[in-house]
């Protein structure tokens, strides 16, 4: 109980991800993504400077995971934030949580993971939750639909990402796991900054504060318990979970950004809840 209690305020905290990405304004989003990752990066170093010594063979035997999980990451935080500049707070959470889907299938084809009986159900159900929330956004913008595709190629890298993290559960301590995924994906996206040439320094103060939030609170703490828990329980528990964010930030939208849903999202929130709730519940 205690690690579904720390699962769902990780997912809390992530909530808050695109209300604060909103608030950056036009910031590039391999800016955005570069600096989550390295101040993330920054933060854990001092406490693990000791531990680094005993962890130099597992990174060298596991290079091929590390390297992976943060070309993962690193995808994932890039097509997400785009995603979220491109198209509505609303749309960009359904389709990045179609993470499950993915998460499921990996976990069946790589890890011989399978869910109680009640999982595809309430996977279906969570689903047509997350349809209910968003169906009055969903439009035929052409110039949207860039961007809900980089959505869904956001929720295969999560689910990608977590998996990884599942698999190594045993062959790292967590928080220098956390700082190589961390540091390896910030130096993928610190060569694609490189690569396109974009200014990455001159950020007005409002924005350099919302991207050391940003790396402290979704990614430092949110993502950190994300991980954590993917060493606790089922990877394909962890993403139906994640499926509440999208309820969290849909709530905080409307609040903080007055992005109104329509009344189809409070059904659809109930949905999500009881699909939560049969994955969780269950006795498997």
């Amino acid at each position: 109980m205690n690690t579904i209690i720390k699962l769902f305020l990780g997912i809390f905290i992530i909530s808050w991800s695109s209300i604060l990405i909103r608030w950056l304004g036009d910031v590039h989003p391999l800016v955005i993504s570069f600096y989550r990752l390295f101040f993330s990066a920054l933060f854990i170093l001092p406490f693990i400077l000791k531990k680094l010594p005993s962890q130099r063979k597992n990174v060298t035997k596991f290079f091929p995971y590390i390297f992976f999980a943060g070309l993962f990451l690193a995808l994932h935080f890039y097509t997400w934030i785009s995603s979220l500049q491109m198209t509505t707070v609303g749309n960009s959470i359904f389709l990045e949580s179609t993470h499950p889907l993915f998460g499921l299938l990996l976990s069946i084809i790589i890890l011989k993971e399978k869910g109680s009986k009640y999982f595809i159900p309430a996977l279906i159900l969570g689903l047509a939750g997350m349809y209910l929330t968003v169906c009055g956004d969903i439009h035929n913008n052409p110039q949207a639909l860039y961007g809900d595709l980089l959505a869904v190629l956001a929720a295969f890298c999560l689910a990608a990402y977590l998996l990884i993290a599942r698999i190594l559960k045993e062959e790292f301590l967590l928080l220098p796991y956390l700082f190589f995924i961390y540091g390896m994906a910030a130096i993928f996206l610190f060569t694609a900054l490189i690569i396109y040439d974009l200014d990455y320094l001159n950020l007005s103060l409002k924005n350099w504060i919302i991207l050391i939030t940003l790396a402290a609170g979704p990614n430092l703490i949110g993502h950190s318990i994300l991980n954590w828990a993917s060493r606790k329980m089922e990877i394909f528990k962890v993403n139906m979970a994640l499926f509440g964010e999208s309820i969290l930030a849909t709530s905080l939208a409307a609040i903080l950004l007055g992005e109104i849903p329509n009344v189809e999202f409070y059904f659809g929130a109930l949905l999500i809840i009881a699909a939560i709730l049969s994955v969780f519940l269950s006795k498997k």
